[in-house]
């Protein structure tokens, strides 16, 4: 059966995840990826050899990602995965991120799911101090800055199987 050229192939690990799934390479980053040597254990080693080669990215220090990241809901993931897709960092989210988008949405629970079974999401977006009231969508928050020369957000998924890193990047 033949796919629409628009639709991406199904998502595997090691994926080019920025050009199948609507990341904006100027302004964001995505990778989904087997874990390392030490597997779940050690996810953060999985995602800062992830980022190592990225201009922007290869900045962030291991321990502060460490402490500057906090849980979040499979819910709010989608949100945030919205957010470092298509929004601004410096004039706030775009209201249409708000509006249902039947294909952007499948497309990016699609790539969440792809994290694998019993995923666990994480981000330095400040409105996960809010627990499960948090407003990623907002048009103003702050954020736990983690490249040093850049506003930031993140969304790391971890399982099993797989990591997820998502990242957005803007020059204020």
């Amino acid at each position: 059966m033949k796919r629409p050229t628009d639709v991406p192939p199904p998502l595997r690990a090691g994926a080019d995840v920025t050009a199948q799934w609507c990341f904006d390479e100027r302004w964001s980053f995505a990778a989904l990826v087997p874990h390392g040597p030490h597997g779940r254990a050690d996810w953060l080693a999985t995602v800062m050899q992830t980022i190592q080669g990225h201009a922007v990215l290869r900045h962030v220090d291991r321990e502060e990602l460490r402490e500057g990241i906090l849980p979040v809901s499979p819910a709010q993931a989608l949100d945030l995965a919205k957010l470092i897709s298509g929004g601004s960092l410096l004039s706030g989210s775009n209201k249409s991120l708000r509006a249902p988008d039947a294909e952007r949405d499948a497309r990016l629970r699609e790539l969440l799911r792809g994290v694998g079974a019993g995923a666990h999401f994480f981000t330095n977006h400040g409105h996960a101090e809010d627990g499960e009231e948090g407003d990623f969508l907002a048009s103003a928050f702050h954020v736990n800055g983690l490249t040093g020369i850049t506003i930031d957000v993140c969304l790391i998924g971890v399982s099993d199987e797989r990591v997820l890193v998502l990242w957005r990047f803007e020059d204020d």
